[in-house]
C-alpha cells in the first residue's frame, strides 16, 4: 500500500502517455498485478506450505516481497514496474487467501489455526496489525517519494535518490522486511504438525542468543548486588546468637514423610505422540474455492 500515494507521479515520470486518463489506466494496472499474481499463486503456496512446512514459505514471502520492493523501486519504465509489482505478488507466500480454507489460505492463518488456543488472540493481533500497515505504508511512501524535490537539503540531483526518485520509500519497506525475515529465521517456530520436529538450526542460534543474553543481564545483576549480600551473610553468620537459642543438643532427625499420592509415571515428549494418526487427504480446487470463497473474492476484487 506505500505505493498508492505516489503511484501516479511515477507512471507520469515514466513519459509514455500525456493523457491524464492513461496515466490512470497504468496507474491501476501497476497496482492490480500484484493483486492478479497473489491471486494465481495462492493455492500453490497453501499447498507447498503443507508439505514443507509453514516457516519456510512465510521466509520465502518475505524474501520475495523485499525482492519485488527493490525492482519497483529501481523501476526505470513500466514494464519493469509490472514485472515488480507481479513479482511481489507471485512470491507472496505469506497471504494468499483470507479464510483458512484448505490449499488457498494464508499460511499466518494455517499457523493460528495450530495454536488453537491462542488463536483468536493471535488473529485480533493480525488484524490490528494489518490496520495499522494500512496507515503507515501510505505514510511512508507519501513522505519519502521524490526526496530530491522534496527535501532538497537533504538529497541533492546527482544522486541515486535523483535518478531513482521512488527508490527511497521502498529503501525504507526493505530493511524492515530484513528485521522480520532475521526475527523469522531466529525465533518463529514451526507449527506444522509433521515437520514440527524437524532440526531448525535458525531456531536453535536464536535460543543462543536469548541465552548468551540471559546470562550476561544475570551475571551484571551478581556482580551489583553479590557484593552486598555477602557482606550481609557474612554479619548474619558472625553474630551470635541470643542467649534463649542458645543449646549444646542437636537437632533431632524426623523419618522423611512418604507422599501422599503415588508418583505418576513419566510419559516422555516424543514425535509420536504429537503426530496425527492418519495423513489427511489433499483437498482439489473444488474443496477450496467454495461458494463463500468467490463471493468474497469478487467483491473484494470490486472494491479494492
Amino acid at each position: 500500500m506505500s505505493i498508492f500515494p505516489y503511484i501516479y507521479f511515477m507512471i507520469k515520470s515514466f513519459n509514455i502517455t500525456n493523457s491524464e486518463d492513461q496515466i490512470g489506466f497504468y496507474a491501476g494496472l501497476v497496482t492490480s498485478a500484484f493483486a492478479f499474481a497473489e491471486f494465481s499463486t495462492g493455492v500453490f503456496w497453501g499447498r507447498l506450505s503443507d508439505r514443507i512446512g509453514r516457516k519456510p514459505v512465510l521466509m520465502a514471502g518475505l524474501i520475495g516481497t523485499l525482492i519485488s520492493m527493490l525492482v519497483f523501486g529501481f523501476a526505470p519504465n513500466l514494464p519493469v514496474a509490472l514485472i515488480g509489482r507481479a513479482l511481489g505478488g507471485a512470491l507472496n507466500g505469506y497471504a494468499t487467501g483470507h479464510e483458512a480454507q484448505p490449499g488457498s489460505s494464508k499460511v499466518v492463518n494455517f499457523t493460528l489455526q495450530e495454536h488453537r488456543s491462542l488463536a483468536n488472540d493471535r488473529r485480533r493481533d493480525c488484524d490490528e496489525q494489518g490496520a495499522s500497515a494500512s496507515i503507515l505504508g501510505p505514510l511512508i511512501g507519501g513522505a519519502l517519494a521524490e526526496p530530491c524535490k522534496n527535501y532538497p537539503h537533504w538529497f541533492s540531483q546527482g544522486t541515486l535518490f535523483g535518478s531513482y526518485p521512488f527508490l527511497l520509500p521502498n529503501l525504507v519497506c526493505s530493511v524492515i522486511l530484513v528485521v522480520g525475515i532475521v526475527i523469522g529465521i531466529l525465533f518463529l517456530e514451526e507449527t506444522h504438525q509433521e515437520r514440527k520436529y524437524r532440526r531448525d538450526v535458525g531456531l536453535e542460534l536464536g535460543h543462543r542468543i536469548l541465552n548468551c543474553m540471559s546470562q550476561r543481564q544475570s551475571s551484571n545483576t551478581l556482580d551489583k548486588f553479590g557484593d552486598a549480600n555477602l557482606e550481609e551473610s557474612r554479619s548474619l553468620l558472625e553474630d551470635d546468637p541470643p542467649p534463649g537459642y542458645r543449646t549444646t543438643e542437636g537437632s533431632p532427625r524426623f523419618p522423611a514423610s512418604r507422599s501422599l499420592s503415588p508418583a505418576a509415571p513419566p510419559y516422555p515428549r516424543t514425535e509420536a505422540n504429537f503426530r496425527l494418526p492418519g495423513k489427511a487427504a489433499t483437498p482439489g480446487i473444488q474443496t477450496a474455492f467454495t461458494r463463500p470463497v468467490i463471493v468474497q473474492i469478487i467483491g473484494y476484487g470490486i472494491l479494492a
